[in-house]
């Protein structure tokens, strides 16, 4: 046999239970060649034309995927003004934030700025439009919240966007008002498309850029494969994304997701000769808007979109964060199985953050998967203790339960929620514990093991790749992460001091920790 590539001297796992421990990996043609011992490698591979690289006894595991993410608009947080908890503590910082910027900006243009918590601010409270007026008189402004299902717009923004006193709230969104007067203070909840029709998208050249950036973050986190899971999904943002994988802006494997209303418009695109190219269309996702104990759309709607889906032959995706929503979900894809059972639909549940013990078995007994971010709690779970009931926190993302009603599980980052870091994720669903030191639930830990395939042959399953990539294996494809050390070898709370070392994408090694300076 010849190879282009060979990893030796590594610890690699595998994820392929025939053959769970290796210590070489040969690729050749972009898929993997052999897996075996250093010697069995040597003897089975000829020729002068491979690269050798030698792992010094590091991690080789398949490269990781990112289940669920939104890869746009992670590109577009990368370039606006950060206020996340990381970058500002009060209104006031966030203030001098968009001042810093309204002075660098023509007046006149939008200003961009994302990532805030009212929880993580010294007022306890969400700005309004007057704060985002004393810093951007003279230009829009909107301010993302970090779960990016709410905003604040400045007065310009709200004048901008046709939005005022008399402005009826759309379906499933919210608008806060002054007790008072009645006019908006600024903040809407799940009102973002009215906004986006109103703020200018990023240049060609600015989304490039952070699109670029976003790739970057992703390599550096081991990612080899996403999934875009924006609900919009449809030509526009098809093309464009082709366009930036064509162009290498993004170099992980890409699948999009397809919005509910552009189904027949997906099915045609894949047709057409030219196909998506480097970007595959998944599941058909459909959002469930959650506001107090109301959803949108209400649950006869929701059933009425997943029957017509499922008839369709589609996967079917929903987001559903609170167990109302959650149950709603599982609901309607226990009624769509029923009228029209189908083997291997593999329809997901996104998130599904609070879940006891009885909705897992329904969604088990469904034979739903469900995708979901255990990194959240390493992120966020300081922030849930504060929002969450105190009965609710021991359902809040029960991967055991999950697993013990035999959901299949995958994980994504849904960044730009969060950032990307796998190692963040194997931490939360392990340790269950935050960056602050508070824990949860600890029965409902899982095995490092079981996190691991989370973001490998899980994640690989939920997008019907597992014949392509989630493992390592001869005839798979060639993408790969080394690890500064071996996961299965380490305690819960030191899964955060591994670091990727290197990524390969299709026997290509995309990213190297020693050039990027990140050893």
């Amino acid at each position: 046999m010849t190879a282009t590539l060979v990893l030796h001297n590594a610890r690699v796992i595998t994820m392929e239970p025939r053959q769970p421990r290796a210590q070489a990996v040969a690729v050749e043609g972009g898929r993997i060649l052999a897996v075996g011992s250093d010697e069995e490698i040597r003897r089975q591979v000829r020729g002068a034309q491979a690269e050798a690289i030698d792992c010094r006894g590091q991690a080789v595991l398949p490269g990781f995927i990112d289940a669920h993410c939104h890869v746009l608009a992670y590109a577009a947080n990368l370039l606006a003004v950060d206020c996340s908890p990381d970058a500002v503590s009060s209104i006031g910082d966030i203030q001098a934030a968009v001042r810093r910027q309204a002075e660098a900006t023509p007046a006149g243009r939008w200003i961009r700025a994302v990532g805030y918590s009212e929880i993580d601010l010294a007022e306890g409270r969400h700005p309004t439009r007057w704060d985002l007026d004393l810093a951007a008189p003279d230009h829009p402004v909107r301010l993302i919240h970090l779960s990016g299902h709410a905003c604040v717009l400045n007065s310009l923004g709200l004048h901008l966007c046709g939005i005022g006193g008399e402005t009826e709230e759309p379906p499933g969104g919210y608008m806060e008002r002054d007790a008072a007067s009645g006019e908006p203070s600024g903040l809407l909840l799940e009102m973002n498309e009215l906004v986006r029709r109103a703020v200018p998208p990023l240049s060609w050249e600015e989304l490039a850029e952070g699109v670029r950036l976003a790739s970057g973050r992703f390599l550096t986190a081991g990612i080899t494969s996403v999934v875009d899971a924006s609900h919009t999904n449809g030509p526009p943002e098809w093309e464009l994304l082709r366009r930036l994988c064509e162009e290498g802006h993004l170099l992980p494997r890409l699948t999009a997701m397809v919005g509910f209303d552009h189904r027949e418009a997906a099915g045609r695109w894949k047709e057409d000769e030219g196909g998506g190219g480097c970007v595959e269309l998944g599941a058909v996702k459909i959002g469930i808007k959650e506001l107090g104990e109301e959803i949108y759309p209400e649950e006869d709607v929701l059933a009425e979109m997943v029957a017509q889906a499922h008839a369709q032959g589609w996967q079917v995706s929903i987001h559903a964060v609170e167990e109302r929503a959650v149950a709603a979900a599982a609901g309607a894809l226990s009624r769509a199985l029923a009228q029209l059972p189908r083997q291997d639909h593999r329809h997901r549940i996104e998130h599904c953050s609070v879940c006891p013990p009885a909705l897992a078995e329904r969604i088990g007994k469904a034979e739903v998967m469900v995708v979901t971010q255990p990194s959240f709690l390493y992120y966020n779970l300081d922030r849930y203790l504060r929002q969450v009931a105190p009965q609710r926190q021991a359902y809040l993302y029960p991967l055991r339960s999950l697993l013990r009603a035999g959901v299949r599980l995958a994980a994504g980052s849904d960044c730009p929620v969060v950032g990307p870091e796998v190692v963040a994720g194997l931490h939360g669903a392990v340790a269950r514990r935050s960056k602050g030191g508070q824990e949860v639930g600890g029965e409902e830990s899982i095995s490092i093991e079981e996190a691991l395939g989370q973001y490998t042959t899980g994640a690989a399953y939920a997008s019907f790749a597992e014949g392509e990539r989630g493992s390592i294996a001869p005839g798979r494809l060639a993408d790969l992460v080394v690890l500064s050390g071996d996961p299965m070898a380490c305690q819960p709370g030191e899964l955060l001091a591994l670091r990727p070392q290197m990524t390969i994408v299709g026997g290509r090694v995309v990213w190297r920790a020693e050039e990027s300076g990140a050893a």
